[in-house]
Formats: C-alpha cells, structure tokens, sequence
C-alpha cells in the first residue's frame, strides 16, 4: 500500500503560491496591502508569521478572500510524480524541507549544497531535452562506475 506525506503548508508558502498565481510581484501585493516589501518577504519565508488582521489586508492585496487564502493550497509540482532519493524519500520533500542548517529526514543527511544540488539537477531533468539527458546518463555511469573516459 503506498504511502501518502502529510503535507503541511504555512501561511507564507500559500501567500506566495496565490501570489505566484496571479502573476503578481512582492512589490505589488506589499503595495495594495501597504505592508514593507521586507516583511512580506519575511512573511513569504516563514520567517514571521502574520497576524489576522495582516493576513486579511494580504487576502485584500491579492483580491480573494481569507478563507480562500487559508483554504487549500492551488495544485502544486506534488501532483506530479516525484524524483526518489536512494533511501525512497520524495527528492521534493527534502528540497523543500527549509532553508537552515543540514536537512536530514529519516536517515538522510543533506548539506545546502547538496539540496541545491539537487533542485538544480530536478529542474534540468524536467527539462526533459534529449541531449542533456543523456549526457548526464554517460556523465553518471563513468562517475558511478569509477571511469574518467579518458
């Protein structure tokens, strides 16, 4: 039986997701809300969280309501298969497990680097061109198979 992740979103992600929707700028919403451009980034990041009243003149900015806002998040790149790790983790959840320190999630252990890695080679894979998929696949044998191709 498969197993399905809990997906929790915070206020700031869905800010940004309903934001990123719309085709609106930082700058625009933190205009109609008159909120800083810094906080609503703060905000966007989760590094702050908004009050109610904020959080309705962010729903305001954006043209919807606040249950709209709070309701469920708009379809995101989870409804796509997901890139599996060695371990059998989602390569998503651990890109997208947050922006401090290592990320480890059940016996895995990835640095900044690695995680950057990582979204990196994701969004050159869903690419999806020919030619940079199989040069990654001869690059990845040789490495893993310990030949230089010289």
């Amino acid at each position: 039986m498969p197993r399905t992740a809990r997906v929790e979103t915070s206020i700031g992600k869905r800010i940004a997701a309903r934001r990123n929707q719309q085709g609106l700028s930082q700058g625009t919403v933190s205009r109609r809300s008159g909120l800083d451009p810094s906080y609503l980034s703060r905000i966007e990041n989760g590094k702050v969280h908004p009050t109610v009243r904020t959080a309705m003149r962010i729903a305001d900015a954006l043209r919807i309501s606040l249950e709209d806002l709070l309701g469920p998040s708009p379809p995101t790149r989870r409804d796509r298969p997901c890139p599996v790790s060695s371990s059998g983790n989602c390569l998503m959840d651990l890109i997208d497990s947050g922006p401090d320190g290592p990320i480890r999630k059940e016996g895995e252990n990835y640095t900044l680097r690695q995680v950057r890695l990582l979204r990196l080679f994701t969004h050159v894979v869903q690419k999806n061109d020919p030619g940079t998929l199989k040069a990654f696949e001869t690059l990845f044998t040789r490495v893993l198979n310990g030949t230089s191709g010289k």
